[in-house]
């Protein structure tokens, strides 16, 4: 690396990239952003987003700025094992490389963006804490915003653009070609719930609620994704996986709910509907089929699992109108 350093960025150049940062509404427009920001701010020789996936020791770039120098092994180890911190690593060249951990809201994967110059001053290193800084609390006011309250899992917001991401995958045929491993999406219903608000008041229903969204943060797999639908109804996204998997997972939570003692000693239930991700055009489609399951199980008995391709396949239930489908989202 050879270039020399360039002036300081005036405070009009700061505020009007700070300005456009702070006006983006997803994680995924935030972090081209940032991205942006440090190239027309810096100028750095290296500039590229790595990501590893969940408990995983390989990596691949997200983003890379044109004509990036190459990382060095050392930087990209040290890159692997960046704590939340910024570090300043210099190479036996003396290059300068600042690893800086990108928030991820809630994903498997876990990103570190490297910036490499001959030299950081002083000045340009705060600038560069403070400009990561505002990405991070923005990130927060984003994630805080597809939360659900009550609970702490994720909302009906986050669902959708999930669900548009499972889609899309199958879609366009980047994971369609596997027959044993889909992605499922479950409905989850706790059996009776209302009775439990009328008897012991919503402040305990609310207790309920918060015991019943730990034992499905339990029950699931690290890159399993819960969400609170709304009031006693819950959404599971699994993917890439078996149906026999599926059904494991869903009859083991299904018990651990119904040997759960929950406040006031209460035994409660949970139906469950699932429907498998295949062919479908709108998240509303996959949901509808998957309601549709949980209805049945509502309907005959409770406290059961059911899934929406078999009861078709057995004729327990009819294929649905394509022209009465209304959109959820």
């Amino acid at each position: 690396m050879n270039r020399s350093l360039v002036e300081p960025p005036s405070s009009e150049t700061l505020l009007s990239n700070i300005i456009t940062l702070t006006e983006q509404r997803d994680q995924l427009s935030l972090e081209v952003s940032l991205f942006q920001a440090f190239q027309h701010i810096f100028q750095p020789d290296a500039l590229i987003s790595l990501e590893w996936p969940h408990n995983g020791d390989s990596h691949q770039v997200v983003h890379e700025s044109p004509g990036a120098c190459p990382l060095p092994a050392a930087v990209a180890d040290a890159a692997r094992v960046q704590s939340m911190d910024i570090r300043h690593l210099a190479d036996q060249d003396g290059n300068g490389y600042l690893l800086m951990p990108i928030e991820a809201m809630g994903d498997d994967a876990r990103r570190v963006l490297v910036l490499g110059k001959k030299a950081w001053s002083p000045t340009e290193l705060r600038m560069v804490q403070g400009m990561l800084r505002v990405y991070q609390n923005f990130v927060r006011l984003l994630n805080d915003s597809e939360k659900d309250t009550l609970t702490g899992l994720m909302n009906r917001r986050r669902l959708e653009k999930h669900m548009h991401e499972a889609l899309s995958s199958r879609q366009e045929g980047r994971r369609g070609n596997d027959h044993q491993h889909r992605d499922y999406l479950a409905v989850l219903d706790i059996d009776h719930f209302k009775t439990v608000n009328d008897t012991f008041g919503h402040l305990i229903g609310d207790e309920v609620l918060l015991a019943f969204a730990n034992i499905l943060r339990r029950s699931l797999r690290d890159g399993d994704r819960c969400y609170r639908y709304g009031g006693e109804e819950f959404v599971i996204l699994l993917r890439d996986m078996r149906r026999s998997q599926v059904m494991a997972i869903l009859e083991r939570l299904r018990g651990h709910v119904a040997n759960h003692v929950f406040p006031q000693a209460m035994h409660i239930t949970v139906s469950i509907g699932f429907s498998r991700i295949e062919g479908q055009r709108f998240p509303s489609a996959v949901l509808e089929e998957a309601d549709r399951a949980l209805y049945f199980a509502k309907t005959h008995g409770r406290d059961q699992v059911r899934e929406f391709q078999a009861l078709l396949k057995a004729g327990e239930i009819e294929v649905p109108d394509a022209s009465g489908s209304v959109e959820l989202f």
